[in-house]
């Protein structure tokens, strides 16, 4: 496959996401205009690491389809982020904060080591299992998680 194919895919990828392509570059450690340059076919070469990482952060392989998945992202990124509080975040109660975008206040700390602490291509794949679990479009989840985040004024600068 063609770097110029693969920047197509990436940008489907993104725009279900529901994320800028800023958000994109910042999420990925480059310059929105590489990541212009690679979504519309521009970009000349990024390198394999560089790629590997863009692609990851979407949950895409190198065949440009979904990764498959390791262990439910949904539980790991619950496990994650009670891992410094007594009271537990269940996958369902994270489920459950991410459809509605509501959270309630016992978990606030919760969804702040979320949002600043779990590697994002962490959260990114528990948004995308909810997604499919609830039926919730992945721009829907995102934008609650925009909101969380501002709300929560969390500190990581990609949300």
């Amino acid at each position: 496959m063609q770097l110029r194919e693969v920047g197509m895919h990436i940008h489907e990828k993104r725009k279900e996401f529901g994320i800028s392509q800023s958000q994109l570059a910042k999420l990925a450690g480059l310059s929105r205009t590489t990541v212009n340059q690679l979504e519309t076919g521009a970009l000349e070469d990024l390198g394999y690491t560089k790629l590997n990482h863009v692609m990851g952060i979407l949950g895409m392989g190198f065949n440009a389809s979904d990764r498959a998945k390791k262990s439910p992202a949904l539980s790991t990124a619950a496990r994650t982020a009670s891992t410094s509080y007594a009271k537990i975040l269940s996958p369902e109660t994270l489920k459950h904060i991410l459809q509605s975008g509501v959270v309630p206040e016992d978990f606030k700390p919760h969804m702040m080591t979320l949002l600043d602490e779990t590697p994002v291509p962490l959260v990114l794949s528990a948004i995308r299992e909810v997604s499919v679990e609830t039926n919730t479009p992945v721009k829907t989840l995102m934008k609650h998680i925009t909101a969380m985040a501002k709300s929560l004024h969390a500190h990581r600068a990609v949300w």
